[in-house]
């Protein structure tokens, strides 16, 4: 009885986690938490949230840290600027900003943007990476 039982609940777990190889949809839900200022380098996403707004920056203005931190909870760096955000000189903007920076369709990851040393074309690809975001805390602590 118990070898029975046993071989039904494998059984029952391998089949789990198969499925008839139709797409599924997932449907974004609304975000309804605190208001986001976001600064974007590039063409800003085409999103309808009422408690997000996109505002267009350069990189000159990211130089300006200060303000940076201050004004935005966060910076998106879009693909088409991907190869200009891999410059060495903003490796220390990126690393003195107070708020989480993102870099959009990267296919290399946060690394090649935050270490003086890596360039975007030598880096390594990173699988199924869309999104990569990077925030320094302390002088030798990160988030990403």
């Amino acid at each position: 009885m118990k070898k029975i039982l046993m071989g039904s609940l494998i059984a029952a777990s391998a089949l789990a986690g198969c499925d008839s190889g139709e797409s599924t949809e997932v449907k974004a839900s609304s975000y309804d938490g605190t208001y986001l200022k976001i600064g974007v380098i590039g063409e800003q996403p085409d999103l309808k949230e009422k408690n997000v707004k996109f505002m267009t920056l350069s990189f000159e203005e990211l130089e300006d840290t200060n303000r940076i931190s201050s004004k935005f909870d966060a910076v998106f760096i879009t693909k088409d600027n991907l190869k200009q955000a891999d410059e060495e000189k903003y490796v220390k903007v990126y690393r003195k900003l107070d708020v989480p920076i993102f870099f959009l369709e990267t296919t290399k990851g946060f690394l090649p943007f935050v270490f003086e040393d890596l360039t975007y074309a030598n880096a390594s690809e990173v699988n199924d990476a869309y999104v990569s975001g990077y925030l320094q805390e302390k002088k030798d602590s990160y988030r990403f």
